[in-house]
Parts: C-alpha cells; sequence; structure tokens
C-alpha cells in the first residue's frame, strides 16, 4: 500500500502541493493527471525516494517498479537487458554467486534452490510475450541494445519494468511511441497485473480503459476522484459550477449585511441588530471565486479550393529501391473525406503516407493528384528537420519574406508563441512546442488535404483537446495516423487497414480494431507453438483466422449494443440535468431576481436545485458502472 501523510513539494520558490493525504491501494489503478510543470513527475520522484518532501512522509511498498526515461546504447543484448529489471531473479542469481565463491555448499544449495523455485526460463517466456505485445519481432531478443532506435529502447525499457513482480508500477507516459495495436495490449496486459498501479499519460482514451481511480493535481493539492479520467473531468466541471454558484451566494449574502451594517451601525435603536450582523459576517465561511482557466484554441482556415477529387492512387506499390512494403493500393482521397489508418509498427503506414503526399516516389503504378491541391502534411521527422538556430519568428521570415511582421507575430501568438518565445532558439524549445510550431506552419498554407502522421507524440492534454476541436471543425479532407483514439474517434469517419503488405477499407470501428488485435496476437502466439503446417494448412488455418475473428468481433459487438444505447440514454440525461442546474444556479445567483419572486418561487427553484443535484449524482454513478460493463466485455 502506498501512503502519503502530509505531502508538501516544493520546487525553487513555488509549492507545487500541500498537505497531501492520499492512500493507493493493493491493486487499485491511478491516473495521475494536470497540467504540465504541475508536479506529477516531482511525486514519481518523490515516491521513488530521489527527491524529499518539504514536509510529510511517504509510505512505499517493498518493491517498486518504474520505465527509465532513458536508455544507453549499451553492448548489452536486449534480453538480458530486459531482465535485469526483475529484481529478485538478480538477486538470486547474486546470492548464488556469492554462495559459489564461499565454498559453502549448503549455501549453494539453497541458492541454487531458490533460482530454481523462481524459474528462470519462465521468466525469459514472460519477458517473450511482453516484447511480442509490444511489437517487438522474433529475433529482436538477441539483438544488441543499441541497434534500436530511441523509441524502439522506450520499449525495451517499458518490458523490463512490466516484467518485474512490483508492488507497485508506476508509468510516466508509458503510450509514447507506442502504435495501437502495442497501446491495446498493453491495457489488456495492466489489466492482468494485481500489483497498484499510477500512470501518467495525455492519452485520454488509455487512462479511461487502464485506470478507475484519478489523482488530479489541482489549486495547489491533488485531489482523488472515484472514476476514471472521463468522470473527473465531468466531476471537475460540476464541482467548479457549484463552487461558482456558492461564491455567487456568499457575495450576495456578505452584500447585504454590509449594506445593513453601514446603515444601522451608528444608530443607537438598531445597534444591538447592527453588530449581530457583524458577527456574522465575520463567521460566514468566504467561498472563493473559480479562477477562469482559460483553453487553448486554434483553428484550420477554410480551403481556398476543394477539387472533388484530391488524391488518386491507381495499382501503386510503394517502397524503397526493391524493397516492396506495399502493393496494387487503389484509393481515392475525396473531399470531404477524414480518414484515420490503422497498423502495427512496421506495416507501412508512414510509406503509405509519404507516397500519397508525393515525399516518395511510387516504385509502379499512378499517383494522380487533384488540380488545386494543396497538402498540409505533419510528421515526425519535420520535428527534427526544424533548425534549431532559428527562432520561430525567423522561421516565418523565411517562409513568407513579404509579410509584415506583426502579422506573422500575430499568427505565433494563436499558437501560444507570444512575448520572448517568437524569439526563443527552436533548440531549447520543448517537443510539444515544436509540434506547435509545425502545426502553425501548415495553419498557414490554408490546406484544403490534412495528412497528419502520428501528430500527438509530444502534445499535452489541452493541445490534444486543441487539435481535436481544429480538425472537428476543418471544412477539408483528413487523413490522420495516430495512436490515440479519442483523436481518431472525435475527427475520422473512415477507416483503412494497413496489413500484410496491402492497404485496404477497414469496415469495423475502433472498439472492433482492438478485439481483432488481441485475438490476431493469440493466434500468433498458438502459431509459433505449433509445428509447422503445409501451405495447404495454412491457407485453410488463414481462413479459419479469419472466421474466428469475424465471430469474436460479432459476439462482443452483441454485447455492447445494449450497453452502448444505456450510455447514450444516460448521457443525453446527464446533458438535460446539467442544462437545468445552470439554469437553476443562474436564478439562484441573480440577485434582481430574489426581489421579482416571491418566498414561494425561491423555495421551489431551491427544492428543484437539490432534487437535480441528487439525480445528477445518481446519473454519474450509472454511466461509470455502464462504462465499466462496457469494458468487461473486451
Amino acid at each position: 500500500m502506498l501512503r502519503l501523510n502530509h505531502i508538501s513539494i516544493v520546487r525553487g520558490t513555488r509549492t507545487l502541493y500541500d498537505n497531501v493525504n492520499l492512500v493507493a491501494s493493493d491493486g487499485e489503478r491511478i491516473a495521475l493527471v494536470g497540467e504540465n510543470g504541475c508536479g506529477k513527475s516531482s511525486l514519481f520522484a518523490a515516491i521513488l525516494g530521489e527527491l524529499s518532501p518539504e514536509t510529510g512522509t511517504i509510505d512505499v511498498p517493498e518493491l517498486v517498479s518504474e520505465v527509465a526515461q532513458s536508455v544507453e546504447e549499451t553492448d548489452r543484448v536486449a534480453l538480458d537487458y530486459i531482465l535485469e529489471g526483475h529484481v529478485p531473479l538478480q538477486a538470486a542469481k547474486r546470492e548464488l554467486a556469492d554462495a559459489q565463491a564461499s565454498g559453502d555448499d549448503m549455501r549453494v544449495a539453497a541458492a541454487a534452490a531458490h533460482l530454481a523455485e523462481l524459474n528462470e526460463g519462465g521468466i525469459k517466456a514472460r519477458a517473450m510475450a511482453v516484447m511480442n505485445g509490444l511489437g517487438f519481432a522474433a529475433g529482436d531478443e538477441l539483438r544488441l541494445v543499441k541497434e534500436f532506435s530511441g523509441g524502439w529502447r522506450n520499449r525495451l525499457a517499458l518490458t523490463r519494468c512490466l516484467i518485474n513482480p512490483a508492488q507497485l508500477l508506476l508509468l510516466d507516459e508509458p503510450t509514447n511511441h507506442l502504435d495501437i495495436d502495442s497501446l491495446i495490449w498493453l491495457e489488456a496486459w495492466l489489466k492482468r497485473l494485481d500489483c497498484t498501479v499510477i500512470i501518467i499519460s495525455h492519452d485520454r482514451e488509455f487512462l479511461d480503459r487502464a485506470v478507475q481511480t484519478t489523482w488530479a493535481v489541482e489549486d495547489g493539492t491533488i485531489n482523488r476522484y472515484a472514476g476514471n479520467y472521463s468522470f473527473y473531468e465531468m466531476q471537475r466541471v460540476q464541482n467548479l459550477r457549484l463552487q461558482e454558484a456558492n461564491h455567487k451566494a456568499y457575495e450576495r449574502t456578505a452584500a447585504h449585511l454590509k449594506s445593513y451594517i453601514e446603515r444601522f451601525r451608528y444608530k443607537a435603536t438598531k445597534a444591538r441588530q447592527a453588530q449581530s450582523r457583524i458577527k456574522m459576517l465575520e463567521r460566514l465561511e468566504v467561498v472563493e471565486p473559480v479562477r477562469s482557466a482559460t483553453s487553448w484554441r486554434f483553428s484550420f482556415s477554410d480551403p481556398e479550393r476543394m477539387p472533388t477529387q484530391l488524391v488518386t492512387l491507381e495499382d501503386v506499390s510503394a517502397g524503397y529501391g526493391e524493397h516492396v512494403v506495399l502493393k496494387d493500393i487503389n484509393l481515392c482521397v475525396r473531399s470531404g473525406e477524414r480518414i484515420g489508418v490503422l497498423g502495427v509498427n512496421g506495416a507501412g503506414k508512414s510509406t503509405f503516407i509519404k507516397t500519397l503526399v508525393g515525399k516518395l516516389a511510387p516504385l509502379s503504378g499512378t499517383v494522380r493528384n487533384g488540380q488545386g491541391l494543396q497538402i498540409g502534411y505533419f510528421a515526425q521527422h519535420q520535428l527534427e528537420a526544424l533548425d534549431p538556430t532559428e527562432t520561430p519568428l525567423e522561421v516565418f521570415k523565411r517562409k513568407a519574406p513579404l509579410v509584415r511582421e506583426q502579422q506573422l507575430r500575430d499568427h505565433l501568438g494563436k499558437f501560444r508563441f507570444s512575448g520572448e518565445k517568437v524569439d526563443t532558439k527552436i533548440g531549447v524549445l520543448s517537443g510539444g512546442e515544436k509540434a506547435r510550431l509545425a502545426l502553425s506552419l501548415i495553419v498557414w498554407d490554408k490546406p484544403n488535404l490534412i495528412v497528419l502522421d502520428e501528430p500527438t507524440n509530444h502534445l499535452d492534454m489541452a493541445t490534444r483537446e486543441a487539435l481535436t476541436v481544429a480538425l472537428s471543425s476543418f471544412e477539408g479532407s483528413l487523413m490522420l495516423v495516430s495512436h490515440d483514439r479519442h483523436l481518431l474517434r472525435s475527427v475520422c469517419d473512415k477507416l483503412l487497414l494497413v496489413h500484410d503488405g496491402a492497404v485496404s477499407v477497414y469496415e469495423g470501428d475502433l472498439d472492433d480494431y482492438a478485439a481483432f488485435v488481441l485475438e490476431h496476437r493469440k493466434l500468433l502466439q498458438a502459431s509459433d507453438k505449433a509445428p509447422e503446417k503445409t501451405a495447404a494448412d495454412a491457407g485453410i488455418n488463414r481462413r479459419e483466422q479469419r472466421r474466428l475473428e469475424a465471430q469474436e468481433r460479432n459476439r462482443i459487438a452483441a454485447l455492447k449494443k445494449p450497453l452502448l444505447a444505456k450510455l447514450s440514454r444516460v448521457e443525453k440525461e446527464l446533458e438535460q440535468v446539467n442544462n437545468e442546474l445552470s439554469e437553476l444556479d443562474a436564478k439562484l445567483a441573480d440577485t434582481a431576481w430574489y426581489g421579482a419572486a416571491g418566498p414561494a418561487e425561491v423555495a421551489d427553484v431551491t427544492r428543484r436545485r437539490g432534487e437535480a443535484a441528487v439525480r445528477l449524482e445518481a446519473l454519474e454513478a450509472e454511466w461509470l458502472e455502464i462504462s465499466e460493463e462496457i469494458e468487461a466485455c473486451g
């Protein structure tokens, strides 16, 4: 069990949070959320003993596992590096080595028995299963760590963390560099663990599916919400609305008391009453107003031209040199289409996207652009392509040399580059700031086709939400590769699947795809253990596999359908009750209304407000219960 006792953490002269008291129960799944810089990683550092709290103590379980934030380019074999993260196994190996060095046969026998009990072979098999789930190919376990790219080394670190039999698991942005397939697998894996898990992530759907409790760093403390991220957001809005209503009620009562005191405090006949009002005013609990937190928003300009057919691919083969990655691609991107692209890492999604936008010439076939096509393309490597010695303003001066500087500054200001930020060297900007700069360059060009390849990797929750809103209101066409399922659900109405060297329309939705991924992984693991088959058997197995996958998708869809209908009904009722509460709160906060309304009407509105609040609480509990049932379906 993890326990925070009166914790206060200070960074420099700033108090991140003060007098925090929280308990994480055994097996609890917790999301740790808050704005960038609020102290989420600092709390992890304090739990790990790397940072001393200003006040208070932290009771930590004996075995804690975390994901290393960086992995050195070493000559160690990948599997050996992963197994080094299994603390009991490494301790048992050290004990056996020490026993052998001591020459004590009894000690050697005991150490050998303990190592055998741990079952090193079973631990290796578990490590291989995790590697497979996170997208590593067969044979990767024998490669050297230094041979992997930075993103794949992060996956090695995550694998190393997950195989450690910890009582407390700390995951700081575990979804970075994962594709949707690996993300879906990770969710399923975490559900099987019996330890306490605390997750920092900007992926709201991952948090919704992976946690049951939310710790929110806000207002100088850490508050606990008994629900996932969506429940926390809903409850937070309700709390803010109630706080604002209470503040207005306080101001109204305080103003009335002050008015009475000023009028009668110096009149002998009213002196006692005035003194009584003064004491009432002193006892009146001050309710602070809600601090307005303006959400950052931006938008894509409406396209100046919109061809009916933007890009057409006819019998296209895509790849590099003589290596064909994808073949027989036939696709037409039409006006107004909003397409999401699915597929595992290495399936060829980026190859497909680069061929579509003209960054990669097709090996065969034809890519035909519509007249007036204007593509806005975002790729991960574009962040590295930005000149680190330039400033954001210099980038735009070079891009638009004839435009007035103030106009360029105004445009950058829409993307939170204002004041000194416009003159800051790109080399010292964060990944999120570089991503915002890349987005600002796309917006400037007024594209009619936006193509985004993993745009959210470096974005915080607020920027992801701003991007979601901007893409939802964009009038042009869109093609999106992303592991952020909330973004895909919100902005895409058509899905493509890049799989087995082909690009095809995917008829299901993201929930169907999740079921497909998990079933496909199970079948792959089963085939790895089975003896070799003939080509004819393989064909039969593939047909059987597709039949089983379709059967599983239908089963899950049938289970979810009535639950999704119930959830939709509850969400509509929630919206109605929230609207009713807003109207009632507006009345109760309006001082002029009290003069026009009679006592009976005031009492009626107050009663209705109380009933609505009770109904809201019941609906929120029902919403959470239905959401958990849907999640349990698979």
